[in-house]
């Protein structure tokens, strides 16, 4: 039986929606997925990173980076040759005790994510203008119900909105280097890889989990299905043509997702060793350093990334839910499922760089469980046709994934 595709037109797209054309039907997944790796717990990690370590793990930043740009062709490529995301794949494929374990395991993906979605966006309210962590959660989490009903009332403007904030963060990022003095020789030597210690360990996974994000795998195969407006279906030049416009598009994201994490950790590493204790003290160490201007650029970037990555929260809840779940779950429902355990954690006091960080190693651990089906799928033919995988594109995503997991097992045996 012939795979039911998804075949979305401009008509059928909810108003506020981008239809630029077919390069756009593939940048604007790219973008969007993006955001997933500037968000705020890449602030976390990779202040830390460069307050503690300076530039020495700009190489991991780099590496990470990389394999973002490979394991997002893959998430694309499986959206645009199917029309159907992650999570539909792998609900399909392990059925029963597999699908639950698989499900369970990416809905604390979401959870760790909204986690760092809300302390990010909770923390650039207080930078900017003194609200209370847990008040400002409350705000970003009204703010990503409003979306919720503006996308449930036909209304959505998510993807105007969210690449707008992604302009905001990456300007805002790139001209904290503007203000800080930097030793290039020394950057381009951090390039290549070096030791780790227990430290530089728990940092460097939480740099994975930061850039190389599980959810947005299962968002970007999702994105991706409104490319496949009938270019999957066609012939195997028209798909292999999509494959490369995704390419394209995914290392044009990831290069400017890349490019605004190294500068975080090249600023942080101009910050005194103290800046790694939290965003707050490294706020405040900017501000003494470079003066307000440099710290509220800050505030508002991490601000801009909150935001931005909750409503790709959002909508890959919405993403997981549908995949895995086989009865409706209403919109709110599953968003309350999500954020009520962040908020809890942030109730009980919490220190929320520390739940940053170490949501981000959470997202590590899980990433294998996303990894290995994606690995699978990409490299069937039965599944995916004229974009299967090159035994070169497999490979080298092997490769990825193995140093991954050994990254996870270095840290607990050096923990």
């Amino acid at each position: 039986m012939r795979e039911q595709r998804t075949s979305r037109t401009p008509r059928s797209r909810a108003r506020g929606t981008l239809d630029l054309g077919p390069g756009a039907r593939t940048l604007v997944p790219a973008l969007l997925a993006a955001v997933a790796y500037v968000d705020p717990g890449n602030f976390g990690v990779n202040i830390a990173a460069g307050a503690q370590h300076g530039y020495t793990l700009v190489w991991v930043v780099v590496f990470a980076s990389v394999s973002a740009m490979v394991i997002q062709y893959l998430a694309a490529k499986l959206g645009l040759a199917t029309g159907r995301s992650l999570a539909e794949h792998s609900a399909q494929r392990y059925p029963g005790i597999g699908r639950i374990l698989l499900w369970l395991q990416a809905e604390i993906v979401v959870i760790m994510t909204d986690l760092a979605e809300i302390v990010g966006g909770a923390l650039g309210l207080k930078l900017l203008f003194g609200v209370p962590v847990i008040v400002g959660a409350l705000l970003v989490t009204a703010f990503s119900l409003v979306v919720l009903a503006l996308k449930v009332r036909g209304r959505s403007h998510f993807e105007p909105i969210v690449l707008g904030l992604l302009l905001v963060i990456v300007g805002a990022l790139l001209w904290q280097l503007a203000v800080v003095d930097i030793d290039r020789a020394a950057l381009l030597r951090s390039i290549l890889p070096g030791p780790l210690d227990a430290s530089a360990a728990l940092l460097a996974v939480g740099i994975v989990g930061a850039t190389v994000m599980p959810h947005a795998l299962h968002f970007h195969s999702a994105a991706s299905r409104v490319a496949n407006d009938g270019t999957s279906a066609g012939v195997g030049g028209r798909r292999a043509f999509a494959g490369r416009r995704a390419v394209r598009s995914i290392v044009m994201a990831m290069t400017i997702a890349a490019a605004a994490n190294i500068s975080i950790v090249v600023f942080a590493a101009a910050l005194p060793t103290s800046a790694a204790e939290s965003i707050e003290v490294a706020y405040a160490a900017l501000w003494a350093q470079s003066g307000e201007l440099a710290a509220t650029m800050l505030g508002v970037a991490l601000l801009a990334s909150g935001l931005a990555a909750t409503l790709v929260g959002v909508q890959t809840g919405d993403v997981v839910m549908q995949g895995f779940g086989r009865r409706p779950i209403p919109a709110f429902v599953r968003r309350l499922i999500a954020v009520v355990p962040c908020l809890v954690l942030l109730g009980v006091g919490i220190n929320p760089t520390d739940a940053l960080v170490w949501s981000q190693v959470v997202l590590s651990f899980a990433l294998p469980g996303t990894l290995i089906p994606l690995l699978l799928f990409t490299a069937d033919k039965r599944v995916m046709g004229a974009l299967t995988n090159r035994r070169v594109t497999t490979g080298v995503a092997t490769v990825i994934t193995a140093v991954i997991v050994g990254l996870c097992a270095f840290l607990v045996v050096s923990g």
